[in-house]
């Protein structure tokens, strides 16, 4: 009877491990999704708010150090770093893998 209870709380722990790994993997696989670049917003000098490639529209910042930005097929805009994402172009097809500070950072496919 003690190899029954011994084997029973086994198998719940290895169930119990199971579930938290499905639920984790859940969780992080929404954290990270597939986006459209919609629009790239630059900044035309220092201290001034970036401005889209191809649409020209201003992107109003309220912060002091005006930095690159991009608007992705969501509907969210999101700050990136200037010099890392300088080569990625308009109608690319990216994962957002982290969000910090309303600053992103991508992956290509």
């Amino acid at each position: 009877m003690k190899t029954f209870w011994m084997k029973t709380t086994i198998l719940g722990l290895l169930v119990f491990v199971l579930v938290s790994l499905v639920i984790t993997k859940v969780v992080v696989s929404t954290e990270e999704e597939w986006v459209v670049i919609e629009e790239k917003y630059f900044p035309e000098r220092k201290g001034w708010n970036p401005v889209g490639i191809r649409s020209g529209e201003i992107l109003d910042v309220s912060k002091r150090n005006p930095s690159c930005a991009m608007k992705f097929d969501n509907g969210r805009t999101f700050s990136v770093d200037c010099d890392k994402y300088l080569d990625f172009t308009v109608g690319e097809k990216v994962k957002i893998v982290s969000i910090e500070n309303n600053k992103v950072k991508l992956r290509r496919k």
